[in-house]
């Protein structure tokens, strides 16, 4: 049961992490090699805006990009420090207030990665209240719904329904709703409803997740993975458990394509499917499941308590 509900958190972090500082879908998703290039190029560049004393806020944003970078390539200790270091540069610049929430749903989506839900919640609530003062609406809506990813994993499914829904709303009524924020919203539905035994519902919103995502990102994307992964939950949990599982694998294989070996979504993603195996007592392949996971975390360095290991995340940086 712990092994379950700890799967759920991973793509509840569908977060991790949508543009460079809102999504990432449209650009190449995370392979180590293009990942380290990107994170060389941004280190240059840092040094650059350091030697050329440019303003505190063009080098926070630099340092918020490595951050992400960082994220994507799950080396989690040096996302949270560039993150620290971003937010230090950005505080204090007036202009730089949509980046500076920016920053700190990021961060919140690293620290719920980590299982650190008190600190995740707070820079969430930080973010909330940067921008309120910013008058957006539905960037604050994505802000708010996303502290339904840290309600899932306190296992607060009614909280959670009720933030993601409202969230929707606000979203989709905006003249330019976040196609990041949106797809959590439905997927964290998902998760929501059939946890309160409302899977009906919830495999209704796991079909608008993967239209969603075939309609507004990339073919073949990680969104359209997490999509599908919901979709394949949602399946399972209705009744159709050998639909759940075609959609479940069609869901890791395209992950594996997409993110790194040690992308705690990924595992997140076996995780739910190791559920599945357990309750379908498959136990030989339940096994096999949980040492590729384990030698995913052992990769990522840290035991990510978000997925067993980690909603973006579709966190900020969902590629």
């Amino acid at each position: 049961m712990n092994a379950f509900f700890s799967c759920l958190r991973s793509k509840v972090c569908l977060a991790l992490i949508v543009s460079v500082s809102v999504v990432r879908a449209q650009t190449p998703d995370a392979h180590i090699p293009s990942s380290q290039e990107r994170i060389i190029k941004d280190l240059e560049s840092i040094r650059i805006a350091e030697q050329r004393h440019l303003p505190p806020a063009q080098q926070g944003i630099l340092w918020e990009q490595l951050a992400l970078e960082y994220h994507v390539a799950t080396e989690f200790q040096k996302a949270e420090d560039a993150y620290l270091k971003a937010l230090h540069l950005l505080k204090t610049t007036p202009s730089a207030r949509a980046e500076y929430a920016s920053t700190l749903d990021s961060l919140s989506s690293l620290y719920l990665i980590y299982g650190r839900l008190d600190d995740s919640e707070s820079a969430r609530k930080q973010a909330i209240k940067v921008r309120r003062k910013l008058a957006s609406p539905a960037d604050n809506a994505a802000s708010e719904m996303h502290l339904a990813d840290i309600a899932i994993v306190r296992r607060q499914f009614k909280k959670a329904e009720r933030l993601a829904q409202h969230g929707l709303q606000v979203m989709e009524s905006s003249l330019d709703p976040p196609r990041a924020g949106v797809l959590s919203a439905f997927i964290t539905l998902t998760y929501a409803r059939c946890s309160l035994g409302h899977c009906e519902e919830g495999l209704k919103n796991a079909m608008q997740a993967v239209a969603f995502a075939s309609k507004n990102f990339e073919s073949e994307s990680a969104a359209n993975g997490f999509a599908l992964e919901a979709l394949g939950f949602a399946e399972w949990k209705s009744g159709s458990p050998q639909d759940g599982e075609r959609t479940m694998l069609q869901s890791i294989q395209l992950l594996r394509t997409r993110l790194a070996p040690a992308d705690p979504r990924l595992a997140g993603a076996l995780l739910q499917y190791q559920a599945y195996l357990v309750e379908a007592h498959r136990s030989a392949e339940a096994q096999e499941i949980h040492e590729q996971v384990t030698r995913m975390t052992s990769q990522a360095g840290v035991y990510c308590q978000g997925c067993a290991v980690s909603v973006y995340s579709l966190s900020n940086t969902l590629r």
